[in-house]
């Protein structure tokens, strides 16, 4: 992906799979796009068509097979993501990154995103010989090593390469531009430079998901320059090529003659010194402001703004360990308070009237749809929602309060609306345009001017100044630099902005009306008609959102430094203010240029490319099986009365596969195995999300099982015979699901009913098939049908390492029912296995704010189950164990634990069993260590540890019917205490891995303390 993504946008990752989809196709790539937008698919076919010529000239292979290019419009922020398996597919957000940030340099948003991804596509599909013949015989497994050993390398190589290539092949680009320079010149200049094993990690310290893209692509860039750009493909050969994998040293030394560790230390010695001679000659040029810190760093540029009358401060936060927020405080930043949970933060905030807050937030609208929305947060901290489904942002209240200037987002553009807050009627004032977007705009303090960034081709992200009807008054700036967040003074005599043009992100002013006489100010000549400029911060990392107090006393910015952004303030005095630094060389050319009368397209943009007609999207070509897996399971033995081990069921062999089309309609998975003594087991299932809500599943299955010892069997008047019992069970079962999705939340209710037949049959010791049963009869149908009713609003933030804050629940009823039965045997214990049962449990979660690089957590858990009916037997619950969940690394599932409805540390799984059962635990969870180190060259990287103790009770009991075999009164209820310490990795570059090594103490029944090793929280 282009810029890593908050958590919190992952459910929205996937497209919509009820969108009316379109596709077309070209020579190398089907492109999918919603209807309505086929303009935007084809110039995504012409973008595509090019970045694959150059990658196929300048990098590696290209891939055989046509790429599936997927163009989804549902969320309002701006993302990609690509990915080799089950088939070469990339899907990119049609949104285009216009508020700033590390990808705001771009001449085409699709051209930059889909050259980025197209890079992942041909990189991922790198094998070495033993990769390629296991993709020859089992198809595009979804695994790493070695059968995608390039999804395998760490994410600052696979990144590094996407982000450098992003820029060598466009004539903009995150390496081109000075977002990323920021970063790595801040972190040279502050000793928070990392080694490589620092990057090859995953850690939410600052700037966290940003490291591969920073660092990586920096690094790359380097060794391009000394080892020629061919360098790039050797060195992902080199990698994917490996026999003994994640030996990075070795493959660097094939292609760059020096290992990564060395040539590592070198790029980070030469940057520090780079850096460091800048800064100096930064500080010879003009003093080098310092502002007073009002808030502290966080994870987001944000923006600060002081109300009508002076008095309060409002700006919001995410810190990575609170939830993100609105506050407000006193000027100087002093008795902040909490006025109002947020979405995370991000756009503009505004003051209306009577002390109100407008700001925007993203929210679900549907399962799958995410759009930006305006609210309005009142001076008590309610919060009211403005606006449903429209898709605005960057709110900003009129002078009289009554509109609000916003930006309005969908079909890869923008456009500018007027929203009348008395009717919630949206007028045009800017109307949409393919080549134009719109972000930050401000009214000015008399209303009758509206301030705004606006984007056109090649790269030029400017400010402008509109009337109030829309039409342009003034351009403030005209160039290459990424100017953003203007803001109007406190009298409207001066207009302020964030821009990079000298290649170090600050703030700038001039005069409004615009001065374009050339004086000393001037950044460019007389003849060029721009405004004459002043440069108010020289900073040596960057400044963004300049706001001003109502008074004119204080200038407040967001200030940017290795651990994150600040909010600062200086003293309002222009008089202070002087001549621009030099504009960047990157931006010069473009700077002197003759103002354009209309928006030119880019100097590479691609031609036309021939597609086919434009039809409606076919599931089937995609939903075909791209691998199959191969199953092996071992014999399953029992006991005989001699105590004599014997294979029931013999070893069985089979294959299993899986898939989903493009957009996720359909989704399947189909196992079967057949045993050497012909016995056959499998399973089919198949979902269908086409509806958008509910969605659809059908399950089949024939599964099979054998008693662990043998029965006695009387076979005539005077002998009997060892016998084990086989079963075989077939079912159908369908389901159907409906998600309500919210942000924070998500409550979800699973409506299911299914049919099983069983069929029970007697086998000897020699494998034989043994008498026919009669009782209980050999053949029992069931029917069955529940429902599950789910909700969880527990949060999760950058640095958590348990759930915070909130509650996770689930309820579930079931009713089972045999078939068929005579009234002697209904209701009657052992003969009858119907039963019905109602089971649930609750989990609460309470962040506090204790010291630690994260929140201490108190986490309560009860479960609780009861069946009734005459099959609910003493076996029907079990209690014990400690919880985990298996580890995926190896896809065999070979450590981690399982999931447990009734786990009980410090006792056996399966310790107790009844059809009554309960658990409760305790636990007080706490930061230990914030490691953020690798083991050197070795592929793992601890991130945190944390610790925890815990208290844990439960107990299981019935049915007591004073029958023998049946009878289970209820015993003392057991009870344990322990301790867990956890800690978070990253192993083989692949996803993270919570270890939690516990003991838990028994404190009735047993004495000895039992140990666990597992995967995951406890819950």
């Amino acid at each position: 992906m282009p810029a890593p993504v908050s958590a919190r946008f992952a459910a929205a990752q996937a497209p919509p799979p009820d969108e009316a989809w379109r596709q077309i196709g070209t020579s190398h790539f089907v492109v999918t796009y919603p209807e309505g937008l086929e303009s935007l698919a084809q110039r995504a076919a012409a973008r595509a068509e090019r970045a694959y010529a150059l990658l196929s000239e300048r990098f590696a292979r290209a891939p055989n097979a046509p790429i599936q290019l997927l163009l989804t419009d549902h969320a309002d922020f701006s993302n990609g993501f690509a990915t080799p398996f089950p088939f070469n597919r990339i899907t990119i957000f049609a949104r285009p990154p216009i508020d700033g940030g590390s990808l705001a340099y771009f001449d085409d948003w699709l051209e930059l995103v889909i050259t980025h991804e197209l890079v992942h596509t041909f990189h991922f599909e790198m094998a070495g010989r033993l990769g390629k013949a296991i993709r020859a015989v089992w198809g595009r497994l979804p695994a790493g090593w070695p059968v995608f050993p390039s999804a395998a390398a760490p994410t600052w190589m696979t990144e590094g390469l996407a982000t450098y290539f992003e820029s060598g092949l466009t004539d903009a680009g995150r390496v081109k531009g000075t977002w990323q320079e920021m970063i790595e010149r801040t972190a040279a200049l502050e000793g928070a430079l990392g080694p490589v094993d620092q990057v090859s990690g995953d850690s939410p310290v600052w700037p966290a998901g940003h490291r591969p893209y920073v660092y990586g692509a920096r690094y790359l860039e380097r060794m391009a320059r000394l080892h020629g750009e061919e360098s790039m493909g050797e060195f992902a050969r080199a990698v994917a090529g490996l026999w003994i994998p994640f030996r990075l040293n070795a493959a660097a030394r094939d292609a760059f003659g020096e290992s990564v560790s060395d040539s590592w230390n070198a790029w980070r010695d030469e940057t520090t010194h780079r850096y460091e001679a800048m800064a100096a000659s930064l500080a010879e040029a003009a003093p080098v402001t310092v502002g007073e810190v009002v808030d502290g760093p966080a994870r987001g540029v944000r923006q600060a703004v002081v109300s009508p009358d002076g008095r309060s401060l409002a700006f919001a936060r995410s810190d990575g360990v609170d939830k993100a927020q609105l506050r407000v405080a006193l000027p100087d930043g002093s008795a902040s308070r909490l006025l109002a949970r947020i979405n995370g933060p991000g756009g503009s905030l505004s003051w209306g009237p009577r002390g109100a807050l407008f700001f925007q937030q993203l929210d679900f609208e549907g399962r799958y749809r995410l759009p930006s929305d305006l609210y309005r947060a009142g001076p008590d901290g309610v919060v009211e929602r403005l606006t449903r489904g429209r898709r605005l942002s960057h709110p900003d209240a009129s002078p009289d309060g009554r509109r609000v200037v916003a930006v309005q987002e969908g079909g890869g553009t923008s456009a500018l609306v007027v929203l009348e807050l008395a009717t919630g009627d949206a007028t045009p004032l800017v109307p949409p345009a393919p080549d134009q977007h719109w972000a930050y705009p401000r009214w000015s303090p008399d209303g009758r001017h509206v301030a705004a960034v606006r984007w056109r081709r090649p790269a030029m992200m400017d400010v402008v100044v509109l009337t109030a009807d829309g039409a342009v008054a003034a351009e403030v700036t005209r160039d290459r630099a990424v100017d953003t967040t203007p803001f109007w003074s406190h009298d409207g005599r001066f207009l302020l902005w964030s821009s990079d043009r000298t290649g170090v992100p600050n703030i700038f002013a001039t005069r409004f009306p615009l001065d374009d006489d050339a004086g000393p100010d001037a950044s460019g000549p007389a003849a060029s008609g721009a405004p004459a400029l002043r440069q108010v911060t020289n900073v040596l990392g960057g400044a963004s959102h300049p706001t001003t107090d109502p008074s004119g006393q204080w200038l407040y910015f967001s200030s940017y430094h290795a651990d994150g952004w600040s909010i600062e303030r200086i003293p309002y005095d222009p008089s202070a203010w002087f001549s621009p630094q030099p504009i960047s060389p990157r931006f010069a050319a473009a700077a002197d240029a003759p103002a354009p009368t209309a928006a030119p397209p880019p100097s590479n943009t691609p031609p036309p490319v021939d597609a086919s007609p434009s039809r409606d999207y076919r599931a089937a070509q995609t939903l075909r099986p791209h691998y199959w897996t191969p199953l092996a399971t071992r014999a399953e033995q029992g006991t005989d009365q001699a105590g004599v081990r014997r294979d029931v069921i013999r070893p069985a062999f089979g294959m299993r596969t899986g898939g989903s089309d493009l957009v996720g309609r359909h989704a399947y998975s189909a196992a079967a195995r057949l045993s050497l003594d012909g016995k056959f087991s499998g399973r089919f299932r198949w979902a269908y999300m086409g509806f958008g809500n509910p969605d659809l599943s059908l399950s089949l299955s024939q599964t099979r099982d054998a008693s662990s010892r043998t029965f006695p069997v009387q076979i005539s008047d005077s002998a009997t015979a060892e016998y084990f019992l086989l079963e075989r069970e077939r079912r159908a079962d369908l389901s159907v699901s409906f998600v309500r999705r919210r942000y924070r939340s998500s409550t979800a209710l699973v409506l299911n009913g299914g049919v099983a037949r069983e069929h029970v049959t007697l086998q000897d010791l020699d494998g034989a098939a043994g008498p026919a049963l009669s009782n209980p009869p050999p053949r029992a149908t069931y029917a069955d049908a529940g429902a599950t009713l789910s909700f969880s609003n527990a949060q999760r933030r950058a640095f958590s390492f348990s759930r915070e804050d909130g509650v996770s629940a689930f309820v579930r009823g079931r009713v089972r029912r045999e078939t068929g039965l005579d009234g002697e045997r209904r209701a009657v214990a052992g003969l009858d296995r119907s039963y019905s049962e109602a089971l649930g449990e609750a989990s609460a979660y309470k962040a506090v704010g204790w010291p630690g690089f994260a929140n201490h957590v108190l986490a309560l858990r009860v479960s609780g189950a009861a069946a009734f009916g005459p099959g609910a037997n003493q076996f029907h619950y079990d209690v014990g164990g400690a919880e985990g969940r298996a580890e995926e690394l190896s896809g065999l599932a070979l450590f981690g634990g399982s999931p447990l409805l009734f786990p009980l540390r410090g006792y056996p799984e399966n310790f107790r069993s009844g059809r009554i059962a309960w658990t409760a635990s305790a636990e007080y969870r706490f930061p230990l260590l914030l490691v953020d180190r690798g083991l050197g060259s070795f592929p793992l990287f601890v991130d945190r540890v944390h610790g925890s103790v815990f208290f844990d009770a439960g107990n299981a009991w019935g049915p007591i019917l004073g029958q023998r075999g049946y009878d289970n009164p209820r015993a003392a209820t057991l009870a344990s205490v322990g301790a867990e310490l956890s800690a978070i990795l990253l192993p083989f570059y692949a996803g993270r891995l919570a270890l939690r090594a516990g003991v838990g103490l028994p404190l009735r029944v047993l004495s000895s303390p039992v140990f666990h090793l597992r995967l995951g929280n406890a819950f």
